[in-house]
């Protein structure tokens, strides 16, 4: 059988699909941040659910869910949540919702998402969920995305009507049917295969560090990528079935006949062009981070949908050059709207004058601007804070060619810059090594589900991860300052 989930997943990549099916034990277990939008995605179907209060919920699925579909609707049931269809042909689909259009007597179908637009992924899979469905025997009139309205504001209790919108996409659904059925086909090919699809995919991967089964295929050494695209389907498979994964170690001759150029080691400190902008700071200096979270579903009054909400924050001081280093950080440990009090807190520890230093001023800035909005008594604060800013990620922008390193991959993102130019300090000593998993971590801090002891826990780990943020624009800055002496 194949379904609507593994269906996507071989859009999305072949080899996910084989492995989903045969080799489900190497899937890494599900991260936080993983947990918690599956976690939205289910209370986001279950307001959109309040749109068609009639509604019958089939509660079981694949076979069983086929039977009470079918049961429903001979017995005159008009809306459907979590319908099921199973073809003779062995495709099954769960709809979230179906409704009987009265004059047509034909199914339009509705999926729920929680984007903010429609997506071709989103086309995809509706298309998919058709074709089953019509295949089933139930007739698909209309197919329609009800999705996040972002301009919404919350007022008190979540109001459906206005939190999502609907928007027909019949005619879009209808011209990727033929390409859909094709992918049908193709899908059922990998899923009917004894061994893996061929590990020369690798060849046509486009997200390689986002994998969850990477490991499977190139045993740790995303090297590969760099000679993949070069290397015809034949040597690449053969390449790789011999283990060779990194370019380092195929015979100089092999290279130059396929035309792969090994990359070049490069490093590029423009010393005049970093000590002038550098000549910009002003003391005291502030290193600077916030830590967010967002939800389709606005957690509080005045928010919109995937707000980026400030619930944290950490903040290193050095009063004079060369100074030693004061820290101050904030983070909220009860479910309310933190802002209010996050602000109290950084007024207090940020002085009204000197740089505020940033990594990627834009995110901060715009937090800053969000909260002056509805916290205007701190507009003032906020807008001087957004004066002060100095954006130390602009020093190690490709195109501005201060400080350039073959290492940093073109990237100018914090966590390509730190190891290659501070190796002693990363993240890897972390229980939190990300952004993501920080802002999955703050509902569970503050709810109800964890003890004291595991709140504690949390907590600090938390605090270690923001911290160390900052503590790494503190070490670059010195870095910076070494090269221009």
């Amino acid at each position: 059988m194949l379904t609507k989930t593994e269906f996507m997943h071989h859009e999305e990549c072949p080899i996910w699909l084989w492995l989903v099916k045969y080799r489900k034990d190497l899937l890494p277990k599900e991260s936080e941040s993983l947990q918690r939008i599956f976690a939205n995605g289910n209370l986001i179907d279950e307001l959109a659910r309040q749109l068609y209060p009639e509604g019958v919920e089939i509660e079981d699925r694949f076979e069983k869910g086929y039977i009470e579909t079918k049961r429903m609707i001979k017995n005159g049931a008009t809306v459907l949540f979590q319908p099921t269809a199973i073809t003779l042909d062995g495709l099954a689909a769960t709809a979230d919702i179906l409704t009987k259009d009265p004059e047509t007597g034909l199914w339009d179908l509705r999926e729920v998402k929680s984007s903010t637009m429609v997506k071709e992924e989103h086309l995809i899979d509706v298309s998919f969920q058709k074709i089953c469905f019509e295949r089933s025997g139930i007739k698909i009139g209309r197919t329609f995305l009800i999705h996040i309205n972002n301009q919404y504001v919350r007022d008190g209790d979540i109001d459906p009507e206005q939190l999502f919108y609907e928007e027909e996409i019949t005619e879009a659904v209808a011209m990727h049917t033929d390409m859909t059925k094709k992918q049908i086909e193709e899908a059922k090919k990998v899923i009917g295969r004894n061994v893996a699809p061929d590990s020369v995919l690798v060849q046509s991967c486009h997200d390689p560090e986002k994998c969850d089964w990477l490991d499977y295929y190139i045993h740790g050494y995303p090297e590969i990528y760099d000679i993949a695209g070069t290397f015809p389907d034949d040597h690449l498979k053969a390449l790789l079935n011999r283990g060779v994964l990194d370019y380092t170690k195929i015979p100089p001759e092999i290279l130059d006949r396929v035309g792969f150029k090994p990359p070049e080691y490069f490093e590029v400190i423009d010393s005049e062009g970093i000590k002038k902008e550098l000549e910009k700071l002003t003391y005291p200096l502030y290193f600077f981070d916030y830590e967010t979270y967002s939800s389709g579903i606005p957690p509080f009054d005045g928010t919109k949908p995937y707000q980026q909400l400030p619930f944290q924050y950490s903040l290193h001081i050095q009063k004079e050059p060369g100074g030693s280093l004061t820290h101050r950080e904030f983070l909220a440990l009860d479910f309310v709207n933190p802002m209010e009090e996050l602000l109290v807190h950084l007024k207090r520890d940020m002085g009204p004058a000197g740089s505020v230093i940033v990594w990627n001023h834009s995110f901060e800035k715009s937090r800053n601007e969000e909260m002056a909005k509805m916290f205007p008594e701190n507009s003032k604060f906020l807008e001087g804070v957004n004066r002060r800013m100095f954006d130390l990620m602009n020093l190690f922008k490709f195109d501005r060619k201060l400080y350039l390193h073959s290492d940093f991959q073109k990237s100018h993102s914090l966590k390509k810059v730190l190891p290659v130019i501070c190796p002693h300090l990363s993240y890897q000593d972390l229980e939190i090594q990300e952004g993501e998993t920080a802002s999955a971590s703050w509902p569970i801090l503050t709810g109800t589900e964890i003890t004291e002891e595991e709140k504690d826990y949390l907590a600090n780990a938390m605090l270690l991860y923001c911290g160390r943020d900052t503590e790494a624009m503190v070490e670059i800055l010195k870095h910076l300052q070494s090269k221009i002496k």
